[in-house]
């Protein structure tokens, strides 16, 4: 199927993309009044209605910008892939908010988290699980949802749901991208998985967890195996990237290799692998027939609007501008 329209259309999309000068000036704002102000002149003034609502607005302009890719993208998947970790996210609300209504906390519930951004929505999601009807939830969650109940009742962990969840999501990710038969989302899937074990390593170890006991925290399906992350955890934290050299995802350790243990600090740990999950599929760019092009200008716009809510909750709460800048992820330039 070609992706010749679909990619010329990104192109012109991508010129309204905010570059990285204007968070600069935006984190440079004297109060969240100015830095409003300042987003008069994109996109998302028109969901801006008062210096209390900035984060529905940042989320209702990445909404429309899924609404707007699915009125011209061939594969719909290539959309799922991107939006079904939001499914993710509210199934565990849901169920978080669940477990505390059975615990005795009668306003447990959290509708306020829900993301919109999912494929399936939120009032189905929520009905189903309230009313233990499952039958029709995509992704697995058929057979997942009563898996995490009786996780529950077993353990009353809910780190224990959340990472069965999270296991969950990455095989369904990773089955809708083998189901594309598109060798460069199978393997942004594969890196992604890859980025999410490589934090939760760094994690424990910071935790100085044992490493025999940490192989059930890392997830299958990327290009290292868990239980080879599982045994890095073994090795001094300045050889890691040397250990990795022969992965992708290695060369994203740069800052921790120049750090030589374990300071440097988890938010730039994050950043820096959210940079490298843009750059595995940066070739796609200098094609105009590569479906890639379309997961890649999605991860762009959220990246915009991750530095969006950065740089808001900054000027907005008088917190210290250089370290919000250290927070920001690498945009368009």
């Amino acid at each position: 199927m070609s992706y010749v329209y679909t990619v010329a259309r990104l192109r012109g999309m991508e010129n309204h993309i905010l570059d990285t000068a204007f968070f600069s000036r935006l984190m440079d704002s004297s109060g969240i009044d100015d830095a409003l102000k300042a987003l008069g002149e994109t996109s998302y003034s028109q969901w801006i209605t008062g210096p209390g609502n900035f984060d529905k607005a940042i989320d209702s302009e990445m909404l429309a910008t899924c609404t707007e890719l699915e009125s011209f993208v061939p594969d719909k998947e290539l959309l799922d892939i991107f939006r079904l970790p939001y499914d993710f996210h509210n199934v565990k609300v849901l169920l978080k908010g669940l477990f505390k209504v059975r615990g005795g906390e009668l306003e447990g519930r959290r509708y306020d988290l829900l993301s919109k951004l999912g494929t399936i929505d939120t009032e189905e999601l929520t009905n189903a699980i309230e009313t233990e009807e499952y039958g029709f939830l995509p992704y697995g969650m058929t057979d997942l949802i009563p898996q995490c109940w009786q996780l529950w009742d077993a353990t009353k962990n809910a780190q224990a749901v959340e990472l069965l969840i999270d296991h969950a999501m990455f095989a369904a990710m990773l089955k809708v991208a083998e189901g594309l038969k598109m060798p460069d989302i199978t393997r942004w899937v594969k890196s992604r998985i890859d980025a999410e074990n490589l934090k939760s390593a760094i994690r424990l170890a910071r935790m100085k967890y044992d490493p025999a006991k940490a192989l059930p925290f890392f997830h299958e399906g990327g290009t290292i195996r868990p239980d080879d992350m599982a045994r890095l955890m073994n090795e001094p934290q300045e050889t890691w990237g040397r250990l990795l050299s022969h992965t992708d995802i290695g060369a994203a350790l740069g800052a921790l290799q120049d750090s030589g243990d374990i300071k440097t600090s988890l938010s730039d740990v994050s950043k820096s692998l959210d940079d490298y999950l843009l750059k595995v599929l940066e070739g796609a760019k200098y094609s105009m027939d590569a479906p890639a092009n379309v997961l890649l200008y999605l991860l762009t716009k959220e990246a915009e609007t991750r530095n969006m809510r950065v740089a808001l909750v900054c000027v907005a709460g008088g917190l210290d501008r250089e370290f919000g800048r250290r927070l920001l992820s690498n945009g368009r330039q």
